[in-house]
């Protein structure tokens, strides 16, 4: 892109959103870095480390950012995934990393079109999250109680730990800082509302929030058609 033609893109952004020329200058150069620099390299970076831990990896992989990996079990990422790790493309979830922990017995499923930003995936048995499904900033996968409940057993360090299968989407909405335990199933289309805590079933096509996560309505055929929407910074 040309200077002029980059210098007319930003004074375009500032008519629209109301800023100055200088700061829209700004948001289109910064935006042209993370395009044109920091993601094409990061994304590379990221294709490697997933390639040397044995993921398997679909074609229009994007990553901005460093991911935190470390997989002794299956771990697939399908096509036109996109991923955020730390602050560079999208501030929700601060500088936090986008990490995946897959355990000898786990099988972590990211399938298409989905996207995924600054959160932890711990898989000890099976997370699967389906296609076109929107993951925020800040959010915590868990398919495991890490530790046993009892205090004796979590003293002796019982090997036994409860574990259960967590499925999201398709065409799910997990809002920013969100907690998804085990045993959990997000339908399709469901959206969740920043910072709940989800424990058990949503069933499709509706929004759920709180702590814990309680229904608070259904969406419309309109509503649908739209979830999850927005851009890939989610």
């Amino acid at each position: 892109m040309s200077f002029n033609r980059s210098v007319t893109l930003a004074r375009v952004v500032a008519y629209l959103n109301g800023m100055r020329a200088s700061q829209a200058i700004t948001v289109v150069v910064s935006r042209a870095i993370v395009t044109l620099c920091i993601e094409p390299f990061s994304t590379l970076y990221a294709r490697i480390m997933l390639n040397l831990w044995g993921a398997a990896v679909g074609s229009q992989l994007r990553v901005a950012g460093r991911l935190r990996l470390h997989v002794e079990g299956s771990l697939s990422i399908g096509v036109n995934v996109t991923i955020n790790s730390g602050s560079a493309n999208n501030y929700v979830g601060g500088d936090r990393r986008m990490s995946m922990w897959v355990g000898r017995r786990g099988a972590l499923k990211i399938e298409d079109g989905c996207k995924l930003s600054n959160s932890t995936i711990v898989c000890l048995r099976r997370v699967t999250v389906l296609r076109d499904t929107y993951v925020g900033g800040g959010c915590n996968i868990f398919d495991t109680d890490f530790h046993a409940v009892d205090a004796e057993s979590r003293a002796r360090g019982a090997a036994s730990v409860p574990c259960g299968d967590v499925t999201i989407g398709p065409a799910a909405f997990v809002g920013a800082g969100c907690t998804i335990l085990k045993h959990v199933c997000i339908g399709e289309g469901a959206v969740v509302g920043a910072g709940s805590l989800v424990t058990g079933r949503i069933p499709p096509f509706e929004v759920w929030a709180g702590v814990p996560a309680k229904r608070i309505k259904s969406l419309a055929h309109g509503d649908r058609s739209k979830t999850p929407g927005g851009e890939h910074e989610v």
